[in-house]
């Protein structure tokens, strides 16, 4: 991921990376959440998403397998990014709302 990426662009990045199923997004997780940690840290309302991003990776990072821990986790952001779509810009509230959504449904399917 680019210094210059734009978060619009971020959000299609991690938007097309989650329609492949969780197994698909595992491989580019790292960097993806990486990237919207440096984002959103720069952000003092987004914080709480920052803090549970910074959560998943070090979850993930772990290699543990605590599926709860990664269900309550992606189930947490969701519900965050979903809340945050309703303050964003015009152009990034409807692929904030859909990763919400992507985000609590992937947390569900591990839950399973």
């Amino acid at each position: 991921m680019s210094d210059t990426q734009s978060p619009t662009s971020q959000l299609d990045d991690t938007l097309n990376a989650l329609k492949g199923g969780l197994a698909a997004a595992a491989g580019v997780a790292g960097d993806n959440i990486a990237g919207w940690i440096k984002t959103l840290s720069a952000v003092p309302q987004l914080s709480g998403i920052s803090a549970e991003l910074q959560n998943l990776h070090d979850a993930l990072s772990s290699g543990a397998s605590d599926t709860g821990a990664l269900a309550t986790s992606l189930s947490t952001l969701g519900e965050h990014t979903t809340k945050a779509a309703e303050s964003a810009t015009a152009d990034s509230q409807e692929k904030l709302r859909e990763l919400g959504q992507t985000l609590t449904a992937a947390g569900g399917q591990l839950r399973g």
